[in-house]
Parts: structure tokens; C-alpha cells; sequence
């Protein structure tokens, strides 16, 4: 019998296997999932490593940057450096999204509303709930200082939730100029965060955070070209050029005087955040493929798919749990060794298992709670579209909240409350009529019990919960209605 050689697979359709199966599950891509989950650790592995505490002279809590001016540590950077991975991941699933929602005749403002609501409520109930505590806490007498650095270092991470505010609500600009004009926008948006470098680096003219509206959206802007297929026909050595020319020209802005710690040159982003952005686009095109094998086996899919639905909850509540493992520890009377020492090392494992045990298990559970209270702020139903000054509105708050509590720290009382507020705002226009079904709800269950009725609405087993990929669904909307099913969510 004679031995037949069979053709391996091209990369085109190797690209079109893995969409076909992709296409199975609507709305999501397994790959994406796991690739913000797999983000997502590394960023909780670094601000783990990067909490130094250790017990003073007197037995008080003194708190430092561990890592910080390690010799290594810049190298490391190059590898641990993954927001814009985020931000590409991010663009992927947000242009999928908006392309989703204007087949169905959603509005650019009703994305933006949808957006801001998700994002917004989740980090008001994180802020609301944090703040609070602490602000009781330095009511009862706690150390202004520790209470400081603990608002300061919760509030960090929420620089990203800004910035992601800013970028959702340019998706539909940024989608309308890629899809007419997709190399010139990379191009221009390319150079301008570079003009702002040397302006910012070299002339002096301190604009250097302005490069916040256009290293993300560059970075987001690859995401759009990663969704229709970008580089899927290249061949491997054509993407290994491309990894390797923005890492050659990345290490030529060293020798200018950028600095080679990327966390440093995330504050405010450089062009070197971007030169990386894009070596690590291009090295996720190169294993692409592989990566569609593997997550797109069902299990894999759908823990990859669980993963990206409790990504925000455990960005947001990383620090808080952190934090107050800390707390906990020092409470007890635990060791705390000096950063760096040896010891230190030695504990640096299980360290990190105990905060893997204590803060995944609790974003998960915290999600469920999230998800509730977004299923009550309903977005608008099919045919009331969201006018563009309430979404502009929408963006402007959000920002602003985040910034309140970044800028701030959610530990001060003003600050606190400025945050809440601005937050619950831009929640409450993006949720156009959550309030009013909010209070009918309140109203019917208020008449019923009156009445000894047992039929509320607000029961545990009749509750209304999202439609999957559709719009969401209302407590006031009939059941027969197909866009709305009728189900618990408790």
C-alpha cells in the first residue's frame, strides 16, 4: 500500500476551522476569554508580589513597594507588562459587540449607555462598599496613615477603569473609521502618540498624559484588526518580523532616553507601551491557532468563558481582599518578614496560594451579586434609543468617579463621596427608567403584602433575568414577550 503524504492545513484554514467553531457559540471568542484571564493573573501576581509590609520598631504596620528599584525588576517588566494585551483583548470583544448590537438596530449611544452601565455598577458597589469602611475606620481611631496608603493602593488600579471608560465610548467612532480607512487610523493614531513622546521627552511641554486618549485606543484599534482577520494569512515568519522590528525599535528609544521599565513608561504610556502593544499582537497572531485548538474544546470554552465574565469583579476587588489579608494577618500576631529578606522569599508562595484561594472564590460569588443588581437597571427597550446627551453624560461622570476615587483614594470622605456620587449618576443615565421600575416594583410588593398576596414580583423564584444576547429584560415587561424570559437568578 503506498504511502500517500497528506497537505498540512494552511494558516487560512487553520484561521477558518477555528472561526467555524467559534461561530458555534455566538458572542464569544474562547481565545479572548482566555487570554484576559491569563491577563488578569498576571496582574494580580504582580500587585501580590508588589505589597511590602513588615512590623516597625514599635509594633505598627509599616507598608513599601516591594520590587521597586530591584535591579531585575525592569527586565522583568517586558514580560509582566500586559495592559495592552487588555486593551487589544478588550477592542476584539468590543467591536463584536457593537457590530451585534447595530445589526439589531441599537444606536452608538445605546452601546455607550450599555457599556458605561456595565462597568460603571460594578465599580460603584466596590468603591461604595470600600470606602465606607474605611471612612469608618479612621472614624474609630485607625492610623491615618495606614488608612491612607490603603485608599491609596485600592484606588491605583482604577486609572484602567478610566481610561476603559474613555476608549468604550469611542468604540463607535473608532470602528466607524476602521472600518473605511483601517491603515491610516493605525498610522495616524501611531503618530501621534510618538509626536507626543518628543514633545513631552524633549521639548519639555508637559502633555505627556495626553498620550491616555491614544496609546489605549491604538492598542483597542488592534483589537478591531485581530476581529476581521488581520495577519491570519501571513506566514510565521512574516509575524516573527513582526514581533521582533517593534521590539528593534522599541530597545533604539532606550539608547534616546526612554526608560526600560515598563511599569515606569505606563505613567503616562509612551511610545514604548505601544511599540510593545504591538510586538505582543503580533506574537498572538503567531499562536493563534494553537490557542483556538485548545480553548475551543468545551470545557476549556466554557471555563475560559466564566473566567471573562468575573474579569472586572477580580480586577476591582484584587487589592481590597489583599489588603485585608494583610490586616488579618498582622492582627493575629503572623510573621511579616522585611521585603527582600530571605524569609520574605520563602513566603512569597504561600502568600500568593492564599490570595489565588481568597480572592478568585470570592470574585466569583461577588459576580453573582453584580449580576443582580445590573438585572434591575434595565437597559432601554427595543425602539427607545438613548439620546447622545445622556450617553456624553454617561462617559463624563464615569470618568470623573473614577478619578474622584483614584486621585482622592476612596479612604477620604470627600473624595468618597464625590466618587459614589459622580458613579451613581452615570449609572442612573445609563439605566433610563431602572429607578422608576425600581420604585413600581417597591410599590406592587408594598400593595400585596397589604393585600396578602404572595405573587411579588420581587420573590426569589419569579425574579426577571437578562435574556442571553438580547436586550435585557424587565420585571415590567409582559412574559409572553420572546426577548424576555422568566426564570430565578438567585
Amino acid at each position: 500500500m503506498p504511502l500517500v503524504r497528506t497537505r498540512s492545513k494552511t494558516t487560512q484554514e487553520r484561521r477558518e476551522t477555528a472561526t467555524s467553531t467559534r461561530d458555534a457559540l455566538p458572542g464569544r471568542d474562547a481565545a479572548i476569554d482566555a487570554l484576559r484571564a491569563a491577563c488578569l493573573i498576571v496582574v494580580v501576581l504582580l500587585h501580590s508580589l508588589m505589597v511590602g509590609v513588615q512590623i516597625g520598631p514599635e509594633g505598627a504596620l509599616s507598608t513599601s513597594v516591594a520590587l521597586s528599584g530591584q535591579s531585575w525588576f525592569a527586565p522583568a517588566t517586558w514580560l509582566l507588562q500586559i495592559m495592552p494585551l487588555f486593551f487589544i483583548a478588550g477592542g476584539f470583544a468590543s467591536i463584536t459587540q457593537w457590530r451585534r448590537m447595530r445589526e439589531r438596530g441599537a444606536t452608538a449611544s445605546d452601546y455607550i449607555a450599555a457599556r458605561i452601565r456595565r462597568l460603571a455598577v460594578p465599580a460603584l458597589i466596590m468603591i461604595a462598599t470600600v470606602g465606607a469602611v474605611l471612612c469608618a475606620a479612621g472614624l474609630l481611631g485607625a492610623d491615618p496613615n495606614l488608612i491612607g496608603e490603603a485608599s491609596l493602593r485600592i484606588g491605583q488600579p482604577l486609572w484602567f477603569l478610566a481610561v476603559y471608560f474613555g476608549a468604550t465610548a469611542l468604540v463607535p467612532a473608532m470602528t466607524w473609521a476602521h472600518e473605511r480607512r483601517p491603515i491610516v487610523t493605525l498610522v495616524a493614531l501611531a503618530a501621534a502618540v510618538l509626536l507626543v513622546d518628543l514633545l513631552h521627552a524633549k521639548a519639555g511641554i508637559p502633555i505627556g498624559y495626553a498620550n491616555l486618549a491614544l496609546v489605549w485606543p491604538l492598542m483597542q484599534q488592534l483589537g478591531f484588526a485581530m476581529a476581521d482577520g488581520a495577519g491570519a494569512g501571513w506566514s510565521r515568519r512574516r509575524l516573527s518580523l513582526g514581533v521582533m522590528i517593534p521590539l528593534v525599535v522599541l530597545l533604539a528609544l532606550l539608547g534616546w532616553g526612554w526608560s526600560p521599565d515598563m511599569i515606569e513608561n505606563l505613567n503616562p504610556p509612551t511610545a514604548a507601551i505601544a511599540l510593545l502593544g504591538t510586538a505582543q499582537f503580533f506574537g498572538l497572531l503567531l499562536v493563534r491557532a494553537r490557542v483556538d485548538r485548545v480553548t475551543n474544546a468545551p470545557r476549556i470554552a466554557r471555563l475560559a468563558e466564566r473566567a471573562g465574565s468575573v474579569a472586572m469583579t477580580v480586577y476591582l476587588w484584587h487589592m481590597p481582599v489583599i489588603l485585608a489579608l494583610v490586616a488579618m494577618l498582622w492582627a493575629t500576631g503572623m510573621p511579616l518578614p522585611e521585603p527582600h529578606s530571605a524569609a520574605w522569599w520563602a513566603t512569597r508562595l504561600p502568600w500568593l496560594v492564599m490570595i489565588a484561594l481568597c480572592v478568585f472564590p470570592f470574585a466569583s460569588r461577588f459576580a453573582r451579586f453584580e449580576a443582580r443588581v445590573l438585572a434591575l437597571l434595565r437597559a432601554p427597550r427595543p425602539g427607545e434609543a438613548t439620546g447622545r446627551a445622556r450617553a456624553v453624560l454617561c462617559v463624563v461622570f464615569a470618568i470623573a468617579g473614577s478619578l474622584s476615587a483614584l486621585l482622592g483614594g476612596v479612604g477620604s470622605p470627600s473624595s468618597w463621596l464625590a466618587a459614589v456620587g459622580l458613579l451613581l449618576a452615570a449609572g442612573a443615565l445609563a439605566a433610563p427608567g431602572a429607578f422608576r421600575d425600581l420604585w413600581a416594583q417597591l410599590a406592587e410588593c408594598a400593595l400585596m403584602k397589604g393585600s396578602g398576596s404572595t405573587g411579588s414580583p420581587l420573590t426569589r423564584s419569579t425574579r426577571w433575568r437578562w435574556a442571553p444576547n438580547d436586550w435585557p429584560v424587565s420585571p415590567t415587561r409582559p412574559a409572553s414577550s420572546p426577548a424576555w424570559t422568566r426564570s430565578p437568578i438567585w
